[in-house]
């Protein structure tokens, strides 16, 4: 029984290290593509990626806000970006108990726990020319 507990306890524990390397790669790509977003706010796109970044760092309530605020201001927004609908209604309610969106601002392993198991569909809208000039800003980062 003491075997087994240690392994549970070494195993909680490399997940809970995994999670946590994952939570700060999603942030880093939350703040490049805020910054994306920042130098061309009026491209729908770059508002979706960075929706979607925030989606991914558990910042739920301002992803929302973004999604619908990218739905008020393009036309045909949900024929143009079919899985928009699905991304604010996962915002919404990521876990089918929760009540609303919450932003986690610390990242939550348990959340994230739960998520993996028992959450909603989401599409995550980041384009791949984002990923690797992100990958290329991360490569930068090692070098110096």
């Amino acid at each position: 029984m003491k075997y087994i507990v240690i392994i549970l306890a070494v195993m909680w524990l490399f997940s809970y290290v995994k999670f946590r390397k994952k939570w700060k790669m999603d942030r880093m790509m939350c703040e490049f593509t805020r910054h994306l977003y920042d130098e061309d706010s009026g491209d729908p796109m770059t508002a979706i990626e960075y929706g979607s970044a925030l989606m991914q760092a558990q910042q739920y309530k301002s992803a929302l806000t973004m999604f619908e605020g990218i739905k008020r201001r393009v036309a045909m927004a949900s024929t143009l970006y079919p899985f928009l609908d699905a991304n604010i209604e996962f915002c919404k309610k990521p876990l089918p108990w929760s009540s609303c969106a919450k932003d986690h601002k610390g990242g939550s392993w348990w959340h994230n726990f739960q998520l993996v198991r028992f959450g909603g569909r989401r599409q995550v809208a980041i384009s791949q020319q984002t990923g690797l000039a992100f990958n290329s800003m991360l490569r930068m980062m090692n070098r110096r």
